[in-house]
């Protein structure tokens, strides 16, 4: 089922048809440079991976808490959802996002977010919404600022990351 996020966006499962524009636009170091789990060069078989890894939590969770978002071609641009952190029947989770940097300062990012934490709110009954950034990703704290979250402090050496330390950010959003 389509989930329309604004005009000529939308969400919807990932399939094995979305594996090329995957592969296309998630293969960027500016993306791998603000991530932590997307590795660079992203190949075959990590799409692979992804596309099975978001059917088996489907299956087993019963509910679809990761998605591709898609763009009025149906062609795949970034992906957005729940890392099921806390566990499923916690009452908070972390989101997590990227997008294809041809689509990048559009303000798409913001209404995926928006619509992912309604359907957090919603539909997985979330009470608090966190997303932890690298704190030098100014982009993804503008959106995330812009997608009704707050800063709730900096973790200082929070994460490793090609053999060096970097600081987060801990955002919330509050239902």
């Amino acid at each position: 089922m389509d989930i329309k996020v604004s005009r000529g966006i939308y969400l919807t499962q990932i399939s094995e048809a979305d594996k090329p524009s995957l592969l296309k636009y998630i293969n960027d170091p500016d993306i791998y440079n603000y991530t932590l789990k997307i590795p660079y060069p992203y190949l075959g078989k990590d799409a692979d991976d992804w596309i099975s890894f978001v059917e088996e939590s489907r299956l087993k969770e019963r509910v679809l808490k990761h998605w591709a978002i898609k763009n009025e071609n149906e062609e795949l641009i970034g992906g957005a959802g729940f890392h099921s952190k806390y566990g499923k029947l916690s009452h908070k989770d972390e989101i997590g996002y990227w997008l294809g940097k041809p689509f990048w300062n559009k303000g798409i990012m913001t209404d995926v977010v928006k619509k992912v934490c309604e359907i957090g709110f919603s539909e997985l009954n979330l009470v608090r919404i966190e997303a932890t950034v690298f704190s030098r990703n100014t982009a993804s704290k503008k959106v995330l600022y812009k997608s009704g979250f707050v800063l709730e402090g900096t973790l200082k050496k929070f994460y490793f990351k090609d053999d060096k330390l970097i600081d987060a950010d801990i955002f919330a959003r509050l239902r």
